[in-house]
């Protein structure tokens, strides 16, 4: 039978995998409960010590037994291959009368004993006989006399031995098994007319990753049980880009039944370095991780790790904007976002009047569509991380506007050159435009007169620009609106106003 590696691409918010962990599986802790059962390993075992208790858990033992349980040991195990399920339940002493049941757990595990839907009652007999006659064996075989899937009570209604019972790979039961004469000698089990494989013997290895937030807290879910004795965060190692490896502490059984788990929690050592996918790996550092099978860990799950930054939020900004013009607000336009995480945005508009309009937008960057405060919400892409700002758009009179983003290229016909309203009444009124780096990409002596500068894809990418406009405004006093504010400038003390600034270029 071959087996997978199994890979878990997860997001880091939250854990990637939801584990719902079993109430009675936490609490349970003997095997005379389903939850803490002897997981079967050999064809013959034998107990030597009989319980005479029924645990943590009173449960359901099958129609044959009246569902009464009484010194009970629970068994558990998974076939692996096809066949014919067989066993011989044979008491040290003859005179003793044992009693069991067989549950498919596949679906519903052992919470799910009970219930003909989750974990059905495959098998059960409660044959018995009275004192001088002994009892002798039980359990499923054809070869000696077994008929139909469940007998008794007492020696009137079917035979010690159920039919063999066909099973197929992969299939998961629980045989409870009942010492109604309370003997304290024991008993075999043999399962060795079997024709199934119904032992594990393949190692257990990682199945899934799951991650928070921060990159620092770790669950992984192996693909078994495992003894939890057997497990420590030295037995893990995770491998990123660049050959950098990482280790853990703080390992922490999460869905503890008995002496196994197969979830659990852990810190990693070091902070991540690098995004991109990254490999857990069970080593045998600390000693290998073992099932009750004897099998040991190997193998790995991969997970895609990506550091996430928190948006930057701004308080209120306010904006104002001359009578039937609109404002650009964008997410950038008072505080740049970091631009390694992606976001999605939620634009909320409150007019001045105080409605509420609810989804006023979803990308980065909006239109005013009238005077009052305009929230945005950022949130990381996976939702790790929030923040938000806001602008406050107020309208007023003015003679002078100058844009503070320009979107050339993108289809609307809207914002597609920078464009100064209103500069045209200042001949002779002189523009020039630098990039980051203080390259001039564009200058005129007489602004106002042209269509703006509108650049092209290869002219200008995406990013942030600086204005200067020289204005000749003579003993004229002039009101200049920006992103930074209203601004007067007077003739009396400067006969050329410079304006200085910075816009925003999208495509």
């Amino acid at each position: 039978m071959d087996r997978k590696i199994k890979v878990s691409l997860a997001v880091p918010c939250g854990f990637s995998v939801l584990f719902v962990l079993s109430t009675m599986g936490a609490l349970s802790q003997t095997i005379s409960d389903c939850e803490g059962g002897v997981v079967l390993c050999g064809d013959l075992y034998t107990e030597t010590e009989a319980t005479l208790n029924t645990g943590d858990f009173y449960e359901y033992t099958g129609a044959c037994n009246a569902n009464l349980e009484q010194s009970s040991v629970w068994y558990t195990f998974t076939v692996q291959e096809d066949g014919l399920l067989s066993f011989i339940l044979d008491p040290i002493n003859p005179m003793d009368d044992y009693d069991w049941g067989l549950f498919d757990i596949t679906s519903g595990g052992c919470e799910g004993v009970g219930s003909p839907i989750l974990s059905p009652e495959v098998g059960c007999n409660s044959y018995g006989v009275a004192a001088p006659t002994p009892n002798g064996p039980t359990g499923i075989s054809t070869a000696n006399g077994g008929t139909g899937a469940s007998n008794g009570p007492g020696n009137l209604n079917g035979p010690a031995f159920n039919a063999d019972l066909p099973v197929l790979a992969g299939e998961e039961y629980a045989l409870v098994v009942m010492n109604w004469t309370n003997s304290l000698e024991g008993y075999t089990i043999d399962f060795g007319q079997s024709t199934a494989s119904l032992y594990d013997q393949w190692p257990p290895q990682p199945d899934s990753i799951g991650v928070d937030c921060t990159l620092n807290d770790f669950v992984v879910q192996l693909d078994e049980f495992v003894l939890v004795s057997t497990v420590e965060a030295a037995d893990f190692e995770l491998v990123g880009p660049g050959s950098n490896s990482y280790g853990f502490a703080g390992l922490v059984p999460l869905d503890q039944a008995g002496d196994l788990a197969s979830l659990f929690s852990m810190t990693i050592s070091s902070p991540i370095i690098n995004d991109g996918l990254h490999q857990l790996f069970i080593i045998d550092a600390a000693g290998s991780v073992a099932d009750p099978c004897g099998n040991l860990g190997e193998g790995f799950a991969a997970i895609d790790l990506t550091r996430l930054d928190p948006p930057n939020p701004w308080d209120e900004w306010m904006i104002s904007v001359c009578p039937d013009d609109v404002a650009n607000l964008w997410v950038d336009g008072v505080v740049m976002q970091p631009t390694s995480t992606a976001y999605e945005y939620e634009w909320i508009y409150t007019a001045s009047g105080g409605s509420v309009t609810e989804q006023a937008g979803d990308g980065a960057g909006i239109e005013s569509i009238g005077d009052g405060l305009y929230t945005v919400i950022m949130s990381t892409v996976p939702p790790c991380y929030e923040g938000s700002g806001s602008y406050l758009v107020v309208t007023e009179q003015c003679s002078l506007t100058v844009p503070n983003v320009i979107s050339p290229d993108n289809g609307d016909a809207l914002n597609d050159a920078f464009l100064v309203d209103g500069l045209d009444a200042w001949p002779g009124s002189a523009v020039r435009i630098f990039d980051r780096w203080g390259v001039m990409m564009y200058s005129s002596d007489n602004f106002g007169a042209t269509a703006g500068w509108d650049p092209s894809q290869e002219e200008a990418t995406e990013g942030t620009y600086w204005y200067e406009i020289r204005i000749p405004i003579g003993l004229d006093n002039l009101t200049v609106i920006d992103i930074k504010g209203e601004t007067n400038y007077s003739g009396a003390d400067n006969p050329i106003a410079t304006l200085t600034g910075s816009f925003q270029l999208l495509r």
